[in-house]
């Protein structure tokens, strides 16, 4: 192919992308885009607060040795030990005197009334190194209290029970904070994110294929 009829095809195609982009569609789409994008960037631009619940079951052995499990001075045959992690995941860091005060709507895990706490603290090895707390167990909850948490920090509590309940929550919230969410795993956040992924490309796909069908020259008689 010669020269000329490249630079021809070439010179169509631009065309074809400028009639495109400055379509009433072509507009369309990207104002959506940029709505998208400008809602993602006001998202993440703050703090965001999840948390993760774990639980496991300590038990002491039965074969005859002399392993058991004590706690405050007391031998216990099972405990069920949950840690809940508390992590920043925006791009703003929260310091603790934006919190809610405690009597109105501060951090806490709410202890269910049928639930008895027998040992709580903080998780130091999980809990990042530059981030100071402290706990407090007032109105049936653990109070949980910070100087600052900074963007990727996090904060893991302990709390030992002979009870086996696993659905324990954070609630409470701060300034640009409304609420604590659960952290998805990373299968549901694999999930998702396909999901999303494959509808905004069958979404552009679509009006892409309706602008085009309707730009498509008529066949010559």
């Amino acid at each position: 192919m010669s020269p000329h009829g490249i630079y021809n095809r070439q010179s169509k195609a631009m065309r074809a992308l400028w009639n495109f982009l400055t379509s009433p569609t072509g507009a369309f789409l990207m104002a959506v885009s940029a709505i998208l994008i400008g809602y993602y960037q006001f998202y993440i631009s703050r703090p965001i607060l999840k948390y993760t619940t774990e639980t496991t079951e300590l038990t002491s052995a039965v074969d005859g040795n002399n392993f058991q499990i004590h706690l405050n001075g007391k031998a216990y045959p099972k405990l069920y030990k949950t840690s809940i992690t508390l992590a920043n995941t925006g791009e703003e860091a929260l310091a603790g005197s934006d919190v809610s005060s405690i009597g109105h709507d501060p951090i806490r895990i709410p202890i269910p009334p049928r639930v008895k706490i027998l040992h709580y603290g903080v998780n130091n090895t999980e809990t990042s190194s530059d981030v100071s707390v402290n706990l407090l167990k007032a109105d049936n909850a653990i109070i949980i209290g910070f100087n600052y948490l900074n963007p990727d920090n996090q904060i893991t509590v302990n709390m030992y029970s002979e009870d086996n309940f696993e659905n324990f929550e954070i609630l409470g919230s701060a300034v640009n904070v409304n609420r604590i969410t659960q952290a998805w795993s990373p299968e549901q956040t694999r999930k998702f994110i396909m999901a999303a992924v494959a509808g905004i490309i069958l979404f552009y796909t679509l009006f892409i294929y309706l602008y085009v069908r309707r730009h498509k020259p008529l066949p010559r008689i």
